[in-house]
């Protein structure tokens, strides 16, 4: 007696009985299988399901058609390749708008035939260039986040208002008036004479992340960007500097999104900063005091991010600076350059 037996991840909402009918009429097909009325059949929701790629969305449908002896190896293949053509037809809207897997086997053909498709990793692919294509709805920066810049507040650290190392990242926002872009000019205001250039890797999100374990934080991401976080020279860390951070054209974004697949170790990334083709800087993310995983799970407990929101892993200490009439270019191995020329207000 020919059996059916579909399985399906438990974060999929699918109408078993259609499925089923597709399935079973694809199986009849040119009548080299028998009509089904006694067929057994069965769809079963796999809630204890391993994914492939370890990604959380991903979502599989599995098809197993035991048919028994009796058919030739080319009724055997048209009955394989019918059906799951039939499957993928049937299944074409939930891939096109989520990572999904499809797997068809039949049993007790000789040899038995698999058939299998899964848009994993373009899924991926698209919804990473997706986040990286428009303007994030927000930059968050982190101060203090290597290990120099730390010990160079040295006893000053235990005295008010810290009285303590910090014990959160510390915290600050580039709102979108501060975006700009690979080779704009950035014209400073009247009152700035010269900015600081914070050569920063970007952390873009591909999806939303809120109360993300550091284990689970890379899952998040859809790659990397050069970032310039630029601001008004500034010795105080004692009250939000807004009127230093936030000018207009403060934050340029590279163009180039890195993903993660081409960034095997975030945390071991060397940066190097250049005012007029001199070299001027070079520093690492080795450098950080919380790591790109820790950092996010660290932030977003506390706060979300959605998709193409990017996360300042930090700057380098003592970022160099540059005036009007200069131009700075910052590269970071892995990732990208970024460069624009600074000019005065008029």
């Amino acid at each position: 007696m020919p059996h059916i037996w579909i399985e399906y991840s438990a974060n999929l909402d699918l109408d078993t009985r259609k499925l089923m009918r597709v399935v079973q009429d694809a199986a009849v097909g040119d009548g080299s299988l028998y009509p089904l009325a006694g067929a057994r059949t069965r769809a079963l929701r796999i809630d204890d399901y391993l994914i492939v790629d370890g990604h959380p969305e991903n979502a599989f449908v599995h098809v197993l058609l035991r048919i028994g002896h009796g058919r030739s190896a080319e009724q055997q293949a048209a009955l394989g390749e019918r059906v799951f053509q039939a499957l993928d037809q049937a299944l074409a809207t939930e891939m096109a708008r989520r990572p999904l897997g499809i797997s068809l086997q039949v049993e007790e053909a000789d040899p038995v035939l698999n058939y299998k498709r899964n848009n994993y990793r373009e899924y991926l692919a698209r919804r990473a260039a997706a986040a990286g294509s428009a303007p994030p709805r927000s930059v968050v920066g982190v101060a203090l986040n290597t290990r120099q810049a730390l010990a160079a507040l040295g006893d000053a650290v235990n005295a008010p208002p810290y009285k303590a190392a910090p014990q959160a990242p510390v915290l600050y926002i580039k709102p979108a008036n501060t975006y700009a872009a690979d080779g704009d000019v950035i014209t400073l205001p009247a009152d700035v004479p010269e900015v600081t250039i914070g050569a920063c890797l970007g952390i873009v999100f591909s999806r939303r992340a809120a109360r993300v374990s550091e284990a689970e934080a890379l899952d998040h991401v859809a790659g990397y960007r050069v970032v310039a976080d630029l601001s008004a020279p500034h010795a105080s860390y004692f009250r939000p500097a807004l009127k230093q951070q936030c000018r207009d054209g403060f934050c340029p974004i590279g163009r180039d999104l890195a993903p993660t697949t081409a960034v095997p170790d975030p945390n071991a990334l060397a940066i190097e900063v250049r005012v007029d083709g001199e070299l001027v800087q070079r520093a690492s993310t080795a450098d950080l005091i919380r790591p790109v995983a820790r950092l996010i799970a660290d932030v977003t407990a506390f706060m979300s991010f959605e998709a193409g929101d990017i996360l300042l892993a930090g700057a380098p200490f003592e970022p160099p600076r540059a005036r009007a009439g200069q131009r700075y270019d910052i590269r970071i191995a892995q990732i990208g350059t970024l460069g624009n020329a600074i000019a005065a207000s008029a």
